[in-house]
């Protein structure tokens, strides 16, 4: 019995001297956030710029104006973009070309930052198709869509899928659908590929394609795997994803962000019921 008692005391002892823990997190300088997206559709073209936030500020990020910012490729057309709203930045006539290299440049705050990227052959999106699946333990019920497509000459890429519904993105987490092709044996087709998502009937569903280059590729895991990211206590220490653009004028402070410079493919499907395959 006085074991019991002992024990019972100890956690006792033990609860009555729990106190709560406040970290004291460092301010950190705000830091620069690029995000840039060039492709071979139609512009404009678009950079944003902001500012990183104290991690328990609910604020939204503070966009950064009176930045200088261009957008050049390697056949000697440059384009200084306007600033349309604070912090974005849009391309007046600047084309993005299949097989043309583009430099990204910007001048803030006394820094010029810099990076560079090649359009790369798009993918052919073949074909879509969708099927009805009843609820099982993985899927819910609904139309699912299924992907045919072929892949450049050089099949040696890196591609993400975007989905539409009804002209709304997929936007969460779980939603940035990821392919590497560099891996031998490298196939050069995609065929009967299932996305995840079920629809409805008369849903209008869009896919795009986007061939990416191995460094915004890499970005892209960085960044999946901070989202899910739980603090855990088996969980990596969270880290930003590692910026595409280095700072010219003090390499030891880069900026955050990516200047994905991507050819994109299209494809567009609307669910009919009475068209089930």
């Amino acid at each position: 019995m006085k074991t019991y008692i002992i024990i019972f005391l100890a956690v006792f002892l033990l609860i009555g001297c729990r106190e709560e823990v406040v970290f004291d997190l460092p301010v950190e300088d705000p830091q620069l956030v690029i995000e840039a997206e060039l492709t071979d559709t139609e512009g404009p073209h678009t950079v944003r710029l902001s500012l990183t936030q104290d991690y328990f500020s609910d604020a939204p990020p503070p966009p950064v104006t009176e930045a200088l910012v261009i957008i050049s490729d390697n056949k000697g057309h440059a384009d200084t973009l306007e600033q349309i709203e604070p912090g974005l930045y849009v391309t007046d006539s600047l084309e993005g070309v299949i097989g043309r290299s583009y430099t990204l440049h910007i001048e803030w705050n006394g820094n010029v930052y810099e990076d560079t990227g090649t359009l790369l052959e798009e993918a052919v999106i073949d074909s879509l198709n969708y099927r009805y699946f009843e609820a099982n333990p993985i899927f819910e019920e609904g139309y699912y869509i299924f992907f045919f497509g072929r892949l450049p000459a050089d099949r040696n890429n890196y591609f993400r899928f975007k989905v539409y519904e009804n002209d709304s993105l997929y936007n969460d987490r779980t939603d940035f659908l990821l392919q590497n092709n560099s891996e031998p044996p490298v196939p050069d087709t995609l065929a009967n590929i299932r996305f995840s998502y079920p629809f409805g009937n008369s849903d209008t569903v869009r896919i795009e394609m986007y061939t990416l280059e191995k460094e915004m590729y890499q970005y892209y895991l960085e960044l999946v795997t901070l989202l899910f990211n739980d603090g855990g206590l088996f969980s990596p220490p969270p880290q930003n994803p590692v910026s595409t653009i280095t700072n010219l004028t003090d390499p030891d402070n880069p900026p955050l962000g990516y200047f994905q410079v991507a050819s994109v493919t299209t494809g567009t499907i609307i669910i009919r019921e009475e068209e089930e395959e």
